[in-house]
């Protein structure tokens, strides 16, 4: 994957695959990823939660608000330059740490430019590789954020920036520029099967909810869907290893805790990984190559980690992927609504506010107190 394709992912605050792991991070009360690297330094383990904690706050912010973002990477490359690190693989995550930040502060930089005065610099002079760098990235900050949300708005945003970039490849005679083009074109390949996604997730909403598919309950009493009748469900679709998954944590348990009782029920469903509950280190930690695991085990796992992470819903162990393909899980944190009704009401793929706000801001609507007393 192209360096600006991984931050593509970030801006999304989607897990396709571990990148920076946060499976062993802990709610912000007990202890910050700062406060974890200060007192280990030389633990690479401490400062690859660090990075991914922070980074993924600054992947939300640039969109949203870019000064807040370079701000937060001046406080990272401030701390960083702090702290005295001997052992080498630390040192290596740290250079790259340095050198996300610096990626990090060019698209935050680029997010306060408008858009429309790139496609202006690039009319006058479309053999500038800097603002065809500057306008591609511009370009992918507007359209990863609503990609999966508003594909319609998101295709036609990318629709429009090829069509500027075919003008200007027709217009440059800057042998490098056209191989740029030509570069992104290819990889505009991917936003697009994310885009085509993000339809395909509009067109499940309305539709009856699957029925439940899950080989093992692996905290609180089984459910069944019977059980699920009249209620509001919050299927949440994630795995250990994905830092955008625990940085949702907070909301799922500020909603469990404002409307559990008020007939809302939230499932994390997720798959077996081949981890086990550390002891020593009271974390979830992957098994070693070649080392089994068993189905209990894991299971034990997860329970621990609910319960160091103080999430009171139920963790459940999908049973196959059938409730995965009918709710066209591509990416996780994957959250699935469904109403009382038992229609899919949204679905919204990534961790960060907006998503955060337009699921709390159903929740409000199908659990408030009047619509509950109906």
């Amino acid at each position: 994957m192209s360096r600006m394709f991984l931050m593509l992912f970030l801006l999304l605050g989607v897990c396709v695959a571990p990148t920076w792991a946060q499976d062993d991070a802990k709610p912000a009360a007990e202890q910050s990823a700062a406060d974890k690297v200060k007192a280990e330094p030389n633990n690479a383990a401490t400062w690859n939660t660090y990075a991914g904690e922070n980074f993924m706050e600054v992947a939300q912010q640039i969109s949203q608000n870019p000064k807040a973002a370079l701000a937060k990477l001046a406080e990272m490359e401030k701390f960083v330059a702090s702290v005295e690190v001997e052992d080498e693989a630390a040192k290596a995550l740290v250079a790259r740490i340095n050198t996300a930040i610096a990626s990090f502060r060019e698209r935050a930089e680029i997010a306060q430019i408008p858009i429309e005065q790139l496609e202006k610099k690039l009319a006058e002079n479309p053999d500038d590789v800097s603002v065809i760098n500057q306008y591609i990235q511009k370009a992918m900050g507007e359209i990863a954020p609503l990609a999966r949300s508003e594909p319609a708005a998101a295709s036609e945003k990318l629709a429009k920036v090829k069509e500027t970039l075919a003008s200007v490849s027709e217009k440059t005679s800057v042998e490098s520029v056209k191989n740029l083009i030509e570069t992104m074109n290819r990889q505009f390949a991917s936003l697009e099967r994310t885009i085509d996604s993000g339809k395909r997730l509009a067109e499940l909403v309305g539709k009856p909810a699957a029925p439940l598919a899950v080989e093992a309950w692996v905290n609180g009493t089984p459910l069944t869907d019977a059980d699920l009748k009249g209620k509001v469900v919050l299927l949440d679709f994630w795995a250990v290893w994905c830092g955008p998954c625990i940085a949702t944590f907070p909301h799922l348990r500020e909603w469990n805790e404002e409307y559990g009782d008020k007939g809302l029920v939230i499932i994390g469903l997720t798959n077996y990984y081949k981890y086990k509950w550390d002891e020593d280190a009271n974390r979830a930690a992957r098994a070693p190559a070649g080392e089994e695991v068993t189905p209990e085990e894991e299971q034990k796992m997860l329970a621990k980690f609910a319960e160091e992470h103080d999430l009171k819903h139920r963790f459940a162990i999908q049973d196959g992927s059938a409730m995965a393909e009918y709710y066209a899980v591509s990416g996780i944190p994957h959250v699935v609504v469904i109403d009382q009704e038992g229609k899919v009401r949204m679905i919204r793929v990534g961790s960060g506010d907006a998503n955060a706000n337009a699921i709390g801001g159903l929740l409000k609507e199908l659990l408030s107190d009047k619509k509950a007393s109906k």
